[in-house]
């Protein structure tokens, strides 16, 4: 029996290995790219699932172990590059995560209220996705519903928080800093760029290198800013439905404070506990989501 797979070619094997290579050395390049790639491959591929799902349902098991299969990944083999990453716990993960759940669904249903005139539940029938599961495969219907658990309770926290709460708390702690950068990003663009990188704005901009690294690396863990803490629930707001945006404002606020809290100046550097007492808040929120739906047959907050 072969040891190898005789359709593969030497060339084949020597062009992977470059190219995760060249993945490797990308990755180790900012302290930016291992925090957002992850959240970047996840809703891009949310998008493949959503056009694919629409066509053949019972794929959507299959592509959402691969959309947090990728993601899990690429979170294991750049871990040594994202040290803030763990599952440390802290008790207050759990009064912070239950509470959040029940300020997320009351919030959720007040914005119902204001635009709807009632709650606007959602019966299973009527969920784009779990409503045809269940109508064609019980079965189907069960493995998917299991599956959503385990990736919104385990692997929807660690890519979030590392993305919103370390990235972008940290990346963009300062207004002027931020507005520079931002300025460097539009000079880089078509048309307005070149526009741009002629006026007095761009020409300061201009001077300046690296504003968002700097920022990052400048910025401990846990330490908060205004803007800081403004921008980063701003990003976790664009990613939820226009219903969800005061649950974004109440979770940005309350999980911005526990990691303040669990990794405090005061506290001995060994004590100190990066990511790992949000992670585990956010992921029993999104747990507790998962089970007030099954409980209460609302499925829009799934």
């Amino acid at each position: 029996m072969p040891d190898h797979d005789p359709t593969s070619t030497p060339d084949d094997a020597e062009a992977a290995d470059t190219a995760l290579a060249r993945l490797d050395a990308w990755m180790a390049a900012s302290p930016w790219h291992p925090r957002l790639t992850p959240f970047f491959v996840y809703i891009s591929v949310f998008a493949v699932i959503a056009f694919l799902a629409d066509r053949a349902l019972g794929l959507y098991p299959a592509l959402y172990v691969v959309q947090c299969g990728v993601v899990v990944w690429l979170l294991w083999r750049y871990r040594r590059l994202i040290p803030e990453l763990n599952w440390r716990f802290h008790w207050l993960a759990i009064p912070t995560g239950v509470g959040l759940c029940g300020a997320w669904v009351a919030l959720g249903y007040g914005y119902n209220r204001l635009v709807e005139g009632d709650r606007a539940l959602r019966p299973l029938a009527e969920d784009e996705t779990f409503g045809p599961l269940a109508e064609a495969s019980p079965v189907l219907f069960w493995v998917t519903l299991i599956l959503r658990l385990l990736g919104m309770s385990i692997v929807v926290p660690m890519f979030e928080e590392l993305f919103t709460r370390s990235a972008v708390l940290r990346g963009l702690s300062n207004a002027r800093k931020t507005g520079i950068g931002v300025i460097q990003l539009l000079c880089d663009l078509p048309v307005i760029g070149d526009w741009l990188m002629h006026t007095n704005w761009g020409k300061r901009a201009g001077v300046k290198h690296g504003v968002f690294v700097e920022q990052f690396r400048a910025t401990a863990v846990g330490k908060l800013t205004f803007f800081g803490v403004f921008a980063s629930t701003l990003v976790f707001m664009l990613n939820h439905l226009p219903r969800d945006y005061a649950g974004c404002v109440a979770c940005g606020l309350v999980w911005c404070g526990l990691l303040w809290w669990t990794n405090r100046p005061a506290l001995p550097e060994h004590k100190r506990q990066g990511l790992g007492p949000i992670v585990w808040s956010h992921g029993i929120t999104n747990a507790a989501l998962w089970a007030w739906t099954l409980y209460t047959g609302d499925w829009q907050f799934l």
